[in-house]
Parts: C-alpha cells; structure tokens; sequence
C-alpha cells in the first residue's frame, strides 16, 4: 500500500472567528501565502475566507405587509369582543381598512401565536345521564367530601 502523502489530508470548514481573522489580515496588508504559513490553512480556504462575508446574512425574505403597529392594532381589535374574535379573515381586512388581503391577516395573526379551529358544540346530555350526575353531585354535597378522580376513593 502506497504511504498516505501529508498534503492530501482532510481540511475541515474554518470557523466564523477564523475567516474574520484571514480577511483581518488582508486588510492589512499581508498576502494569501503569508497568511497560509500563520493560520496553517489552505490557500483556497483563505481565498474563500477572504472573498465572502464572514458573518452569513440570513435573507429575509419578502418583508411583512403590515406594520408594527398595524399588527398590534389587529390584535387589540380581536382581542377586544367574542363578536371581534369570530370574524372571518375576509371581514377583519375589511373592517380594519388596512387595504391588505385576508392572507396578510392570517399571516400576521398567525406569526403572532394566534390560531383557528372549528368550535364544537357539546353533545346534549341524555335524560339518564343528567339523572345519575345529579344523584352523584347531591350525595358528595351531602357527605361533604371531595371526589379524587375516581367517585369511588373519597378523602376526608
């Protein structure tokens, strides 16, 4: 087997503080070879530290349609009454006047933590039902003790 030549090893990515400190040093004068023999790094890692941004800026994507302060009102405004809370995203662009769709909504009030789902209604009670909770709440009432989770173990 033939012997494993020193230069063909493998380079690890430098470190955010490294390529600062490769694009310090070209800053200020020195040239890639020199920086090669202080840092020990390869030259295309020093090429490429010295030619990008140090610190990768993460894109922002397209920018929020709404304000701040747009997005504080709207949720000042839901929150205000249950009749606020159960509009439609369609009624709430048109009744805040913000000339913005419903989607701008939604996604303002969803980067904000709120949510929507479909309210269920309770079952209606079955006249046995009512009956047996109603014997079950009047004789705990009359013993005066506290049902733990399971009506049969009281505590006293």
């Amino acid at each position: 087997m033939p012997p494993i030549r020193a230069n063909h090893r493998k380079i690890s990515h430098l470190t955010r503080d490294q390529r600062r400190d490769c694009q310090l040093l070209q800053s200020i004068g020195w040239q890639y070879a020199a920086i090669q023999e202080k840092t020990g790094f390869s030259r295309h890692q020093i090429q490429y530290a010295c030619t990008t941004l140090a610190t990768p800026v993460k894109r922002s994507g397209r920018p929020p349609l709404l304000t701040v302060a747009q997005i504080e009102e709207l949720i000042e405004y839901v929150c205000a009454s249950a009749r606020n809370r159960h509009l439609s995203y369609e009624q709430l662009a048109k009744e805040m006047d913000f000339e913005v769709g419903e989607k701008a909504i939604r996604t303002a009030l969803i980067k904000e933590g709120f949510h929507r789902r479909l309210a269920l209604r309770k079952p209606p009670i079955s006249e046995r039902n009512r009956v047996v909770r109603l014997q079950w709440a009047v004789r705990i009432q009359l013993l005066g003790v506290y049902a733990t989770g399971n009506d049969s173990r009281f505590l006293e």
